[in-house]
């Protein structure tokens, strides 16, 4: 029961889909060659990613290194109030209510439970494009492709500062305890040409 919570790869929600979609060819439509030549042939394609955080416990360790539980069982951190916010009250600094944490008081183990609060989940979307040139058939082309990954250049972060520091009169002083720590790939643009034959 002390050890029972969710694992630390558990992903709560996760919504991926991917896909493929040939636009219409608007040139040959129009009856007019050259247009077919610029707007023919494009390729929409991409995988677009909504994923929950990671589950977590927050640590802690002591300015003073006592040995709390006097035992080889470690303490867990003590949980005094509610440690979640809401999304209006999260900002860079703080991600979930770091003054719900204390210090566990000599010879006692704390009360933290496994992955009691969430990291930052995945918000992405990859995407590619691609124009076709026909090399006199259909089995026979160049193909000219452009792909993006997180295509928006959204920010996403990607771990936090989990660990609270006590002194010995319990006082939190890492001013970081909370905020972000890390992020994932900013835009990346790859730009490639094949020929099938």
């Amino acid at each position: 029961q002390w050890n029972y919570g969710p694992l630390s790869h558990d992903r709560s929600q996760a919504f991926v889909f991917n896909y493929i979609y040939d636009l219409p060819n608007l040139g040959a439509k129009s009856g007019f060659r050259p247009a077919s030549w610029i707007l023919d042939n494009w390729q929409l394609s991409g995988i677009t990613s909504f994923i929950s955080g990671a589950p977590f416990t927050p640590g802690f360790s002591t300015t003073d290194g006592q040995d709390i539980t006097g035992s080889s069982e470690g303490p867990r951190i003590l949980v005094v109030g509610d440690s979640k916010l809401d999304q209006s009250e999260r900002t860079f600094y703080k991600n979930f209510n770091t003054s719900a944490f204390a210090r566990p008081a000599l010879g006692t183990f704390g009360n933290a439970g496994v992955g009691i609060l969430r990291g930052p989940g995945i918000s992405n979307w990859d995407i590619a494009l691609a124009k076709r040139f026909p090399l006199g058939s259909e089995a026979r082309f160049v193909q000219f492709r452009t792909e993006f990954f997180n295509a928006w250049n959204h920010t996403q972060f990607s771990a936090l500062n989990t660990s609270a520091r006590f002194n010995p009169a319990g006082q939190q002083i890492n001013p970081t305890f909370g905020a972000y720590t890390a992020t994932r790939p900013p835009r990346i643009i790859e730009i490639s040409a094949r020929v099938v034959f």
